[in-house]
């Protein structure tokens, strides 16, 4: 259509030249009505595109422009190849999006016909109307910018910065008129890595990652990608990791006109900094992700668990020190070697997951390990142990061995999630603990956690000994933990400590289960006494013991075995004598 910047029709439109477009339309179907030409006139609902900003109609018009050629020069395919061999996509299938987009799309249109921008720095001869672009024009503009910033495009002469004699090519005119087109957004956000990663100090190129929404295919990875292909030849990032958006519950977008939007900073006021962290970290982020209040309160939960477990190591380990207290791994109890072997996985599992940029699966594993491995098992038998054993016992700094491991452990992998409660952990150290090795006056210093470093470097080999013992240990700990539920439940017993337990095995797991000591089932188990006998097929027995209750440990015991406390069982009485 022949229409002009204003909306008026050019000398091109006959009879209806200098009309405005709305003013023209009734006109040109009166025109075809006395024609005789005219098939048709009604009115008819459809879609139609609308400015986004003044919603009114548009017109589409072909205009010169400015574009990026996406096959000169094999801009395309050397994107491609980017895409595909050089920069890490996560999620991974976001590597076929963005390369379907890219082997697709048009060539760049760059200019934009805006009031204001990133102006195109090249000059339109005035008499001819031949572009200007040479070297010594951008670095003329590139001084001016330096010194006045873009905003001179708009109000300085070309002939006040533009080197004496520049002049047309064609024509040898010097009067030269500035682009008045301005650069797409996405160019100049795009460029980022030559004004910002190349620029500024501390700072590398390619950077290491960008991340930004799941739209951003299209817009800042692909604009960053094909200007940095052009400039340099490679790609601009050594990773790319997008996210999805903030849907509610029920999976709809937020907004303020559903009333379902959360503000983050109500979140904060009410859970705090650490479970909004927290919450981010348990979502998948590849795709929307939804909050509300009863998905915080749950996070909030799980939040108290970590909390609670923090609180726990730092009391027990309160009288423990690295100097002196240390046992060694091949003197280490046999459920606190499992207890290493089991935290060495996890540091493994969560370092992979952590390099992968995989956070939710971070989250899952240490929340796991928490409520299973700790929580659920090792936490709760080894207290008897912490609280009944004399204080240097080898068995009581065995399990303070494996918890300060733990600890420090822990604290660190949880540092870029929870890092307002790791800090406060750290402040709160044990003073032995602490002093005893390299404490820096913050865990944002501390150093990352590694096999040898924390871990012990257990070979393999022994290391799949140990679980594959434990996989009989446990899976015997879950049938005897049945039965002694069942006997809460008739209220034939009160607690486990009371109960006895006599079970028949099948000889391969009796074989695995005698090869402990006697008093390790009592601990897992937290019962009076544990005994085996051979059998076809596995079977428990629950009894009440017919000892009586250690007043200090609580446990079902012959009491008097040291004379010095006739009152307690001789374990305790040993650790009295210890304390003193």
């Amino acid at each position: 259509m022949p229409v002009d910047d204003n909306g008026v029709l050019t000398d091109e439109a006959g009879p209806f030249a200098g009309l405005d477009v709305d003013e023209a339309n009734p006109r040109i179907i009166e025109w075809l009505r006395e024609q005789g030409v005219l098939v048709a006139h009604v009115d008819i609902v459809h879609s139609y595109p609308h400015c986004w900003r003044c919603h009114q109609p548009v017109i589409f018009r072909a205009t010169d422009q400015w574009f990026v050629s996406m096959d000169k020069n094999d801009l395309r395919t050397q994107a491609l190849k980017a895409i595909n061999e050089d920069v890490q996509w996560v999620p991974e299938w976001a590597k076929n999006r963005i390369g379907s987009m890219v082997a697709e799309r048009p060539d760049w249109c760059i200019s934009r016909q805006r009031s204001w921008g990133v102006p195109i720095p090249v000059f339109k001869c005035a008499k001819c109307g031949n572009t200007v672009a040479t070297a010594e024009t951008f670095d003329a503009v590139i001084k001016l910018f330096e010194e006045k910033g873009s905003d001179a495009w708009f109000t300085e002469s070309p002939a006040s910065y533009l080197p004496a004699g520049t002049a047309c090519e064609v024509c040898g005119c010097t009067d030269l008129v500035p682009e008045s087109d301005i650069l797409d957004v996405w160019w100049e956000s795009g460029v980022s890595h030559t004004s910002v990663c190349k620029k500024r100090p501390g700072l590398r190129f390619p950077a290491d990652l960008y991340l930004e929404g799941s739209d951003q295919h299209r817009g800042w990875f692909q604009s960053s990608l094909l200007t940095s292909i052009g400039a340099y030849e490679t790609a601009p990032y050594k990773a790319v990791m997008h996210c999805g958006f903030t849907v509610d519950e029920n999976g709809h977008k937020m907004s303020k006109s559903l009333g379902n939007g959360i503000d983050p900073a109500e979140v904060m006021d009410k859970y705090g900094a650490d479970v909004l962290r927290l919450w981010v970290a348990s979502v998948d982020y590849s795709q929307d992700v939804s909050i509300s209040q009863d998905i915080l309160k749950r996070t909030s939960d799980t939040y108290r668990r970590f909390r609670n477990t923090f609180r726990f190591l730092l009391g027990v380990l309160n009288d423990f020190s690295m100097n002196d207290a240390v046992v060694e791994w091949d003197q280490l109890e046999p459920f606190d070697q499992w207890a290493l072997v089991r935290l060495g996985r996890l540091l493994d599992e969560v370092n992979e997951a952590y390099d992968n940029f995989k956070f939710h699966h971070v989250y899952r594993l240490i929340y796991d390990y928490v409520v299973g491995d700790l929580s659920a098992v090792y936490l709760d038998a080894l207290k008897d142990r912490l609280y009944s054993d004399a204080p240097d016992a080898r068995s009581r700094r065995s399990a303070q061995t494996v918890l300060a491991n733990v600890l420090e452990v822990l604290v660190r992998l949880l540092t870029p999630i929870i890092s307002f409660t790791t800090e406060e952990v750290w402040q709160n150290y044990p003073k032995g603990l602490a002093e005893s090795q390299d404490h820096p006056i913050s865990v944002q210093l501390a150093g990352w956690p590694e096999r040898g470093n924390f871990v012990p470097l257990i070979p393999e080999h022994e290391a799949e000994r140990i679980e594959k013992r434990f996989e009989v240990v446990l899976a015997f700990r879950d049938e005897v933990t049945k039965a002694l539920e069942e006997k809460r439940v008739e209220k034939a017993i009160n607690k486990s400590q009371e109960a006895v337990v006599r079970a028949t095995v099948p000889q391969a797991e009796y074989d695995v289960l005698t090869d402990f000591d006697e008093g390790f089932f009592e601990e897992l188990l937290i019962v009076s006494k544990v005994a085996f006998e051979r059998g076809d097929e596995l079977t428990v027995e629950i009894s009440v013991s017919d000892l009586d209750k250690c007043p200090r440990c609580w446990n079902f015991r012959v009491l008097g075995g040291n004379p010095h406390h006739p009152d307690v069982c001789e374990r305790c009485g040993d650790a009295l004598d210890a304390i003193g």
